[in-house]
């Protein structure tokens, strides 16, 4: 059994922490080392609480997946075993997720993906139509197993989205590198999605995640990150773009 590290930020809500940890330590997959990023100390939000755990396990010889967790999320005895064989069983596959299940009513919350942009739009079939693994576009970062392979060749999540849209973003980046996003249709997670943060602390959230889409945005839609980076960024547009492009056919 290949050893597996899992990666949780924790902030706040207690309870859910320890229901988060009692469904790890109920796994029927063993060898797992657990690491907890408390925010309540410093709060650096999800991204960078991730890749603090990304830096300590992705250099560890031994580690062969690591998962990243939402403490809010409760994994099913079974869920990192199956998670583990999709893997196994396709080498090209460098993220695996579960099916996401509500709490309230334990229908289908994240079944897949579908477009990223701007705050994420999911699959969500009955559970009785996921009859067997299939690739989609991003996983959702509630809750996605990563090939350590993977992550020593692409690196760490962008640290420019703080909340959300990093997930869908390194989904992309691991993409155009080769890589495949599939999900274990055997797997599956109850996730609350509910949040501990007052009022105002949700409108900073809000704020944030306004930011972290518009850096997406500009990352992956407009261009414009391009732009700012390259040495002809600013005399580019569609139309220079397009004669460009028609030159180089015509050679």
């Amino acid at each position: 059994m290949k050893k597996l590290a899992v990666i949780i930020p924790y902030y706040r809500a207690e309870e859910l922490l320890k229901k988060c940890l009692e469904a790890l330590n109920n796994q029927s997959y063993a060898d797992i080392e657990i690491y907890v990023h408390d925010n309540n100390i410093k709060n650096i939000y999800f991204t960078a609480a991730i890749n603090e755990g990304l830096k300590k396990f992705s250099s560890y010889k031994d580690i062969d997946y690591i998962l990243l967790l939402n403490q809010d999320a409760f994994l099913q005895k079974e869920t990192i075993s199956h998670l583990v064989s999709t893997m196994e069983e396709d080498k090209n596959c460098g993220i695996s997720c579960p099916l996401q299940i509500s709490e309230v009513d334990s229908s289908v919350y994240w079944g897949g993906s579908l477009e990223a942009f701007p705050l994420g739009n999911h699959i969500t079939e009955p559970i009785s139509a996921y009859k067997k693994d299939f690739y989609t576009y991003w996983a959702n970062g509630a809750c996605m197993l990563l090939r350590n392979e993977m992550v020593k060749e692409i690196g760490f999540l962008d640290k420019n989205m703080k909340f959300i849209c990093s997930d869908a973003d390194y989904s992309f980046t691991a993409r155009s590198r080769g890589w495949r996003i599939k999900v274990s249709h055997k797997a599956y997670v109850y996730h609350t999605g509910r949040a501990s943060s007052s009022s105002e602390k949700n409108q900073a959230i809000e704020k944030i995640k306004c930011e972290d889409a518009l850096y997406f945005a500009s990352k992956w839609l407009s261009g414009d990150l391009y732009k700012n980076l390259a040495y002809e960024g600013e005399n580019l547009s569609i139309e220079t773009t397009r004669f460009m492009i028609q030159k180089l056919m015509t050679k």
